[in-house]
């Protein structure tokens, strides 16, 4: 049971940092450092807790394609949506949206940490990911492709 609470806690605290980050280069940075870096399909969706600034979540993703090594075939990160109706925006977070079967380009701190950056892969961003990732920028919670030199 203590495990199970120390856990939670600093699951929390990960997923929080980031997100709270008034700074936007603070979650780019976040994403550039992520220990996971994937294209992914997201396998399923688990509430956790309904806040008044979003509803926190951990997602199961099934990886399709990994550019940073040791990323297992399935990974946890945990994120904020908002619903509307009673909950607030909070100023400074980065909201994500995932949905069940969605195919995305993901970063996520650690396996079980906080999401950083989720994308919805297009044929331009999957190209770059398998043959270009140096080429990937994060803004807002989102990859960008950058231009060539």
């Amino acid at each position: 049971m203590k495990i199970r609470t120390l856990f939670s806690i600093l699951f929390l605290l990960l997923l929080v940092l980031p997100a709270r980050a008034q700074d936007p280069d603070y979650l780019s940075m976040m994403a550039q450092e992520s220990e996971i870096k994937a294209i992914a399909t997201v396998a399923k969706i688990q509430v956790m807790a309904h806040n008044a600034d979003g509803t926190l979540k951990n997602v199961t993703f099934k990886n399709i394609y990994a550019i940073t090594p040791y990323v297992p075939k399935e990974f946890v990160g945990g994120c904020k949506t908002f619903v509307g109706g009673w909950q607030k925006r909070a100023e400074g977070m980065i909201y994500f949206d995932p949905r069940p079967g969605q195919k995305v380009f993901v970063t996520v701190t650690t396996n079980g940490g906080a999401i950083t950056s989720f994308t919805p892969i297009n044929a331009a961003l999957d190209h770059v990911v398998r043959n270009e990732p140096h080429r990937l920028g994060y803004s807002h919670g989102r990859a960008t492709i950058e231009p060539r030199d």
